[in-house]
């Protein structure tokens, strides 16, 4: 059997991954790059996320913590559906290159946000250390 901590390292990295994968796309959007039509930038992404969403999905049944159930982990899916809908926007999207900038930048404090939930086990997030 695969333990927990196992799968947790497995989603951690994969949180990371993401995110850098998507600073990465974000920064390319941004200088209009040809770099974006690339076939591992098109497809990357999706495996990364795919192992990210089916490692939390895994987690969430191991300790028997399901949204809806808990306040954190609701929050946090919450979270990603907000920033799926800025990071869509911010790399496909958006028109002009002041709406890509806001949608960047409301997905990177989202994903800090999200972050901070997981940390804190509090849909407070960050703020539960004030």
């Amino acid at each position: 059997m695969i333990s927990y901590a196992s799968i947790k390292a497995v989603h951690v990295t994969a949180v990371v991954v993401s995110f850098c994968l998507f600073v990465l796309r974000g920064i390319w959007r941004m200088q209009d790059s040809d770099r974006l039509g690339a076939r591992w930038v098109r497809i990357g992404p999706h495996v990364v996320d795919t192992i990210l969403l089916a490692s939390a999905i895994w987690l969430a049944i191991l300790v028997e913590n399901y949204p809806g159930t808990h306040a954190w982990l609701t929050a946090k899916v919450i979270g990603l559906v907000v920033y799926i809908v800025l990071g869509s926007i911010a790399i496909r999207r958006a028109k002009s290159p002041g709406v890509r900038i806001a949608a960047f930048a409301g997905a990177i404090a989202v994903f800090g946000y999200i972050v901070s939930v997981a940390l804190t086990k509090s849909p407070m997030g960050f703020l539960a250390w004030v």
